[in-house]
């Protein structure tokens, strides 16, 4: 009979470990409107000492003021408007004005606000991270990152300014960019627990696995609660075949957060790869009685069973796997070699051709015995 069980890693199917940032209480700074607009409302003053301009204007001016602190904002724009229009230059009021616009979330006015005013003020401060907010939150990321850039080289919101630029760049997959600026989040905030977890994972998709473990290790030091990071050093220790250390940061991510689902996927996957078995069965079993729609932990418990030679058990999990995701290549695999060991020889080689056909490299391998006859 051919029964060619390959090495663990080409049978089970291994969610990618390193979370992507929107999943982590990650470093970044979340677009929150409410964070944003906060701030923005600390800018207002009801200074009227703006020398040079009429009392008509300032009126307007202080009237938009009250407006915006009673959270009437189509008022205060009419008013900050008026004021403009009685003083072209009046900055208070143009900046005051686009803080209003990002609190109705319209974006795009509250940039063209902040662009003249950025033109007409010696001292723009704050304006050059609100323009970067407002474009981040229009989703125009090519100007977000220049503008977040702009708001690093003015000085202004340094933590925040790097975190979200090196986001931006994490999510586009330019990982060196995003390590760049998360080294420049942690010089800003050396304790921002955060800021390390993020760029350890920078530098673990750049197979710097030294330096990612140091982050990580930094990151655990000032938040031993950020489960995330014990999870992604795990997985850097697991690709170094340290599995005795990877199944350890995975246990104490699990003690944590009990129903983590990537931690005891992952943690099931380590225990496969120990040859443990039955742990991983039951790691796998808590995953699926998590989210029953978790093909991964389907497939990966279809593995497992295969190893205890639990092969009809591995034939209705990997179904489970296939059905969830009619797509999944290693679920077939999987169960083409559960269906070879009960002699379904036409289901295995059937199984392991639509795998082929799925882009799985070692299907063909498993097709040179049985299915040649």
């Amino acid at each position: 009979m051919h029964f060619n069980l390959k090495a663990a890693l080409g049978i089970l199917s291994f969610l990618a470990s390193v979370y992507s940032l929107a999943q982590t209480d990650s470093a970044g700074v979340k677009l929150d409107t409410d964070t944003v607009i906060s701030i923005a409302a600390d800018t207002l003053s009801s200074d009227l000492q703006e020398g040079g301009l009429s009392v008509e204007a300032l009126a307007a001016y202080n009237a938009g003021l009250k407006s915006y602190q009673g959270a009437e904002l189509d008022s205060a724009i009419v008013q900050f408007s008026r004021a403009l229009n009685l003083e072209d230059h009046f900055p208070k009021a143009r900046f005051n004005r686009a803080a209003a616009y990002m609190q109705k979330r319209s974006y795009t006015e509250a940039i063209a606000d902040l662009d003249v005013y950025i033109q007409k003020t010696d001292t723009a401060g704050e304006a050059y991270f609100f323009r970067a907010r407002a474009y981040d939150f229009l989703e125009n990321h090519d100007e977000a990152i220049a503008a977040y850039g702009e708001a690093i080289t003015n000085g202004t919101h340094l933590e925040e300014s790097h975190n979200r630029k090196a986001e931006l760049h994490y999510m586009r997959g330019e990982y060196s960019e995003a390590e760049k600026n998360y080294s420049g989040a942690i010089a800003a905030n050396p304790k921002n627990a955060n800021a390390h977890h993020d760029r350890g994972s920078c530098r673990r998709l750049l197979e710097d696995y030294s330096n990612a473990i140091i982050d990580y290790n930094n990151a655990i030091q000032m938040n031993p609660r950020l489960v995330s990071a014990y999870i992604n050093l795990g997985s850097v220790y697991r690709i170094r075949e340290d599995l005795s250390r990877a199944l350890t940061e995975y246990n104490q991510a699990v003690r944590l957060e009990a129903d983590n689902i990537l931690a005891l996927n992952n943690r099931g996957y380590t225990h496969f790869l120990l040859g443990n078995y039955e742990a991983a069965v039951a790691d796998f079993k808590k995953v699926v009685a998590l989210d029953p729609s978790y093909a991964y932990a389907h497939n990966n418990m279809a593995g497992a069973l295969i190893k205890q030679k639990k092969y009809k058990e591995a034939v209705s999990t990997a179904d489970r796997a296939i059905d969830l995701d009619p797509e999944y290549g290693y679920a077939y695999l999987n169960r083409g070699i559960a269906k070879e060991m009960i002699r379904d020889i036409p289901g295995a080689c059937a199984d392991w051709e639509k795998a082929r056909q799925l882009g799985i490299k070692n299907a063909a391998e498993y097709q040179s015995g049985p299915c040649q006859y």
